[in-house]
């Protein structure tokens, strides 16, 4: 019998991160391996994640384990893990997060209650790494929906726009997945898999869970910080604008731009990223500009990537964190 559930984690080099979310997806999985499988993929790490997994296989062998040679980035890293999986449905795990005590046992309710949904998306609760604890935990979306549940595919793309992206809030049919290859682009920077997995899903009804089932660590720094402006200024628009010449919304980039694009603050901080990478950035002026349109947005783009002092804007980040 097919498994309904994979939970699949994605690791490069996190091996004290990886160890910390298995202690909480481990018990999870073993008293419901009839329906669920954990599938662990490592991206050529060069820490100790390959003889702790080992480790953890030969006390576990129910957790399918694969060691990758080849390191890609991170959308080509999530796409290649997704091929791992057999389950009906599919959640992509971040390596450093923390399901609460019964976070499968809830999605797996979901499924059997709507398994024709195309798309579940979980709450959170989000914190600042603290080496390993999680400090300052906040409500990612701190309104509570009596009446949440069903939704279609649209409003839960305009209502959710990029949070969609955070992968272990998102579980999907994995003939959704299938169905969507066809749209995957490299212009979608690091968002190539939620592309795919949100174009696969037309035509069904999506889920919304609005209470917190898990907790977001946000790191300092991951190892896709210094692509963050290209993620952000490019990728997630050219997304939100296929969305809607794909017919799956209708004004995705414009709620992006109001929601995402419209604050002159994160506008400015979200620049200054690109001090952690000039030589990258120079040539990319222009691309980083392509939906900004204001002329005072377009020249502040190329005084920062030339010249922002790389260790001014370490210095206000570590402040603000």
């Amino acid at each position: 019998m097919g498994k309904i559930l994979s939970v699949v984690i994605p690791t490069l080099n996190r091996y004290e991160y990886l160890k910390r979310t298995l202690a909480q997806m481990l018990p999870q999985v073993e008293r419901n391996q009839a329906e669920v499988e954990l599938v662990v993929c490592c991206n050529a790490s060069k820490d100790e994640t390959d003889a702790y997994m080992k480790g953890v296989v030969e006390t576990h062998p129910f957790i399918r384990y694969h060691y990758f040679d080849e390191y890609v980035e991170v959308g080509a890293s999530l796409i290649r893990s997704v091929g791992q999986a057999h389950g009906d449905f599919v959640v992509l795990w971040g390596d450093d997060d923390i399901p609460f005590p019964y976070f499968v046992e809830t999605v797996l309710d979901i499924i059997r209650t709507y398994p024709e949904v195309g798309i579940i998306h979980c709450n959170r609760l989000a914190g600042k790494d603290a080496k390993y604890d999680i400090r300052g935990l906040k409500v990612h979306d701190g309104e509570y929906y009596e009446h949440a549940g069903l939704l279609d595919l649209e409003t839960l793309v305009q209502k959710f726009t990029i949070s969609l992206g955070f992968i272990s809030s998102l579980i999907f049919r994995r003939d959704c997945w299938e169905k969507g290859k066809g749209n995957f682009s490299k212009a979608h920077y690091g968002y190539e898999h939620l592309a795919m997995i949100v174009s696969g899903a037309v035509g069904r009804k999506c889920y919304y869970y609005s209470l917190p089932i898990e907790i977001q660590r946000n790191p300092l720094e991951r190892d896709f910080t210094v692509k963050w402006p290209l993620y952000h200024f490019v990728g997630v628009p050219n997304m939100m604008k296929d969305f809607d010449r794909w017919g799956v919304t209708r004004n995705a980039f414009e709620n992006w731009e109001v929601t995402r694009n419209g604050s002159f603050i994160h506008f400015v901080w979200n620049m200054m990223f690109t001090s952690l990478d000039r030589k990258r950035y120079k040539p990319l002026c222009k691309e980083l500009n392509k939906y900004q349109d204001s002329w005072l947005r377009r020249c502040l783009t190329y005084l920062i990537v030339w010249g922002m002092p790389m260790c001014l804007f370490r210095s206000l980040r570590d402040r603000l964190y």
